[in-house]
């Protein structure tokens, strides 16, 4: 099987691999699948870590009070029959993205032949449901590349949809299908979210063949930071529910079947196991309220230069110091900062990628001042620099 690397934890060693949980078909020979684990749940009666005052919706647990449709006591639950009503919540409200490609085995007069493209099912992954009319969360990488892309519903039935944006800073995107009476997932709250919670991961792993599986874990650590390839650091939820190629953007849980994260990528490496992340849905529902309402993300802010990364060998060489080259300044208000210095640190945060700057600059504003240390004539100086306005395409 193909892995897509979305990216690393921030700081980690080399040949520890984030693994895209992305499924991908096109041009593979055989595929194996490991059986994935499906935990059997005791009956005995524990006391779960939530709050008592928590619920969840639903039919009553074995032994509860109330009716059928009421609501169920989290505090002394029986643990094998609550996650079933979570999940009974859930599943209608995650899909199947298919991403059809041109293929590249196409003959070079196919086209003209039949006269449509040739397009091969690529890739397969997992999509949330956030609108009842038919706006659906997944990850970017989901969907890159693609020529044609497909919702598989809960009930097998299969739309077209359109892409509305795409941002692969964060890797999250936004799809639309022409459908209404969808059932949304319901946002939780992360804050309240605690290490050791009880969380199910529900989604797609292996495409279509096991399509709405669900795993079941704990949060095994909360704010986990993992660079996005060539973009931000974003604040992930670890887990140790089960997560594998075909769940990238899928929905991670908690056990009122309330949105906290959407699952992204696993962590690879020999020796370790249960390392699954999530991109919170505290960062990710910004990014994605400005994908439906702009189709891209606004509200950014950058630097106004432009320039290059240079690194310690290059900057040997030159006679430089490492950072961030600027060629121009395009701010007319970057305070002393000229051509042919380096910046090495903004607001306090070192620059040895570009990647450091646009977290530097991740929660700040057009107008917002930052300070900017820089190099020049073997001298390091500082001085406050106004952000502009970024548009997605330009450099910091």
């Amino acid at each position: 099987m193909d892995e897509f690397y979305g990216g690393k934890p921030a700081g980690s060693s080399t040949g520890k691999k984030l693994v895209s949980a992305l499924l991908v078909l096109a041009i593979m020979a055989v595929t194996a699948f490991s059986a994935i684990g499906i935990y059997k749940l005791s009956t005995e009666k524990r006391t779960a870590t939530q709050p008592a005052a928590s619920e969840v919706s639903g039919g009553n647990a074995a032994g509860s009070s109330g009716t059928a449709g009421g609501t169920v006591n989290i505090s002394g639950y029986d643990l094998d029959i609550v996650p079933s009503q979570v999940a009974a919540k859930v599943i209608p409200s995650v899909v199947c993205i298919q991403n059809y490609q041109q293929s590249q085995n196409q003959l070079p007069f196919a086209q003209t032949l039949s006269g449509e493209e040739q397009l091969t099912l690529a890739a397969e992954g997992s999509g949330i449901v956030y609108t009842e009319d038919g706006y659906i969360i997944t990850n970017a990488h989901v969907v890159e590349n693609s020529s044609l892309l497909k919702v598989v519903l809960n009930n097998e039935e299969v739309y077209e949809a359109k892409l509305i944006g795409s941002d692969a800073d964060t890797d999250l995107a936004l799809l639309k299908i022409e459908a209404t009476g969808l059932t949304p997932i319901e946002i939780g709250d992360y804050d309240a979210l605690a290490v050791g919670d009880f969380v199910m991961a529900v989604g797609n792993p292996g495409g279509m063949e096991f399509s709405s599986s669900v795993t079941f874990g704990i949060v095994s650590a909360k704010d986990r930071p993992m660079d996005i390839d060539g973009g931000y650091t974003m604040n992930t939820i670890q887990t140790d529910a089960a997560i594998n190629p075909g769940n990238s953007g899928g929905a991670l849980v908690n056990m009122d079947g309330k949105l906290v994260g959407i699952n992204s990528a696993k962590y690879v490496a020999t020796g370790y196991e249960g390392l699954g992340f999530s991109i919170t849905v505290e960062e990710a529902l910004p990014i994605v309220e400005s994908l439906k309402e702009y189709g891209e993300v606004k509200g950014r802010s950058r630097l106004g230069v432009t320039g290059m990364i240079i690194d310690e060998l290059v900057a040997n060489r030159y006679g430089l110091t490492p950072g961030f080259y600027v060629n121009e300044v395009t701010n007319e208000n970057a305070g002393t900062l000229k051509a042919g210095d380096v910046i090495t640190a903004v607001d306090g945060a070192e620059v040895s990628s570009e990647s450091d700057i646009k977290n530097a600059l991740q929660k700040k504003q057009a107008g917002d001042s930052v300070t900017i240390k820089y190099w020049r004539s073997g001298a390091q100086q500082e001085t406050q620099l106004v952000l502009i306005s970024a548009d997605a395409d330009e450099t910091p």
